[in-house]
């Protein structure tokens, strides 16, 4: 028997044990605590910037709430407009959807005003 097949037969063993699992998996969320608590007090150093970080995710919500995403959502609420108007879709799933691009509309506004700097 290989080395590997031992050691799988083995782990499998302690780990059946009530008291070994449950030290395993306290050991495991104080790890995971903690690393937690590492990364939320990261600062980049004065030299280091996250500009550009915050330029792409700037222009990707351009993109979806520019003439882009209001020309899909247009579009969107034509086709389900008429599907449902027709019968091929209900109106409840056209609300949904509605509501739903509404919500990404909404969103920037809305991360504004609860960050204090909308009007």
């Amino acid at each position: 028997m290989n080395m590997l097949a031992v050691a799988v037969i083995y782990g499998s063993v302690a780990c059946r044990s009530m008291i070994k699992r449950r030290w395993v998996g306290h050991t495991v969320t104080v790890f995971v605590a903690a690393m937690i608590l590492v990364v939320s007090q990261y600062e980049p150093a004065a030299a280091q910037n996250l500009n550009a970080l915050q330029n792409a995710a700037d222009r990707l919500v351009q993109f979806f709430t520019g003439p882009f995403g209001r020309s899909v959502g247009a579009i969107a609420f034509i086709g389900m407009f008429l599907a449902a108007a027709f019968g091929y879709w209900s109106w409840g799933a056209l609300l949904r959807v509605g509501g739903s691009l509404a919500g990404m509309f909404a969103a920037a506004e809305l991360v504004d005003f609860l960050a204090g700097s909308g009007s």
